[in-house]
């Protein structure tokens, strides 16, 4: 006797075409013509652009919170000569003019949005985080009258990995590989930003070649922890890109077509919404290596 085959439903359906055509709900019913692929918009905003253009940029933190596993330790920001290369970051990526800046402080915080008050009040001075000065400041500069937290906390589970580590040891040698990695990482940051300008530094913490880098880690040392059923080396990634989503998410949230959103984030972050960005009808991408060359 034959086997039924499984009747699909919508939604199973639905993916199909998603995943060959893009989003449907972006094509027109012209366009929707079954077995022809459409060619899709391109990732980069273009003249005319209705999409929301968005300017992401990778920042070390510079106020050395110490809350990442690599941590670099950037001099102070609030030394003059910094003070001066910041200013003239934030005039350059004036020129993006942004209609809003998203920051990396937790959807619905209300302490950066009253801090960003207070300092257009003139009640407070920036503290070191590139949140403010970066954010604060073009978002000050452009005229606007609030920024817009976007992040979301999410911790990532170390314990599964210990579980794989435990069950195969010979696998230490991908932790092993994530040290030497991040020695290395942040030893090449320290020397661009100790022979450099803040400006300098941004465009090469941007560079393709600098994110492509700065994902790479994930799926090099941690990916392949697996023992058994356990895959906690996938889980452990699958919870950055949940964290990256949900992000991107919230970027959703405070955009509308034709807007043009400037993102200030940790350089981690940046290839996962970069790679979002370039897949989302709803969204272009606006490189800022132009806003950051000599």
């Amino acid at each position: 006797m034959r086997a039924r085959r499984a009747k699909r439903t919508a939604p199973s359906i639905l993916l199909a075409l998603v995943t060959v055509v893009g989003s449907a709900a972006s094509l027109s019913a012209q366009e929707r013509v079954p077995g022809v692929i459409p060619e899709l918009a391109p990732a980069e905003c273009v003249a005319g652009d209705s999409r929301v253009a968005v300017l992401l940029l990778g920042s070390y933190h510079m106020s050395n919170p110490g809350a990442d596993q690599f941590n670099l330790e950037a001099d102070d920001v609030l030394a003059p000569a910094r003070q001066e290369q910041i200013l003239d970051v934030v005039e350059r990526l004036s020129a993006f003019a942004p209609t809003r800046v998203a920051i990396e402080a937790r959807w619905g915080d209300t302490v950066s949005t009253g801090r960003y008050q207070a300092f257009l009040a003139g009640e407070v001075e920036l503290s070191r985080q590139e949140e403010e000065q970066i954010g604060f400041r073009l978002a000050a500069a452009m005229g606007h009258e609030t920024v817009y937290p976007v992040d979301v906390k999410i911790g990532l589970p170390s314990d599964r990995l210990e579980s794989v580590l435990e069950a195969r040891p010979e696998l230490g040698r991908y932790m092993a590989g994530l040290e030497e990695y991040g020695e290395w990482a942040m030893a090449s940051m320290a020397k661009w930003l100790s022979e450099g300008t803040v400006r300098e530094m941004l465009y090469r913490m941007n560079t393709p070649e600098a994110i492509e880098w700065a994902d790479r880690g994930y799926l090099e040392f941690f990916l392949p922890l697996v023992a058994g059923d356990d895959y906690g080396g996938a889980e452990f990634v699958a919870t950055w890109y949940e964290r990256n989503l949900k992000i991107f998410s919230n970027l959703h949230r405070i955009s509308e077509p034709g807007d043009r959103v400037f993102v200030v984030y940790g350089a981690g972050h940046i290839p996962h919404l970069r790679y979002f960005v370039t897949l989302s009808p709803h969204f272009c991408l606006e490189d800022p290596l132009p806003y950051l060359l000599e």
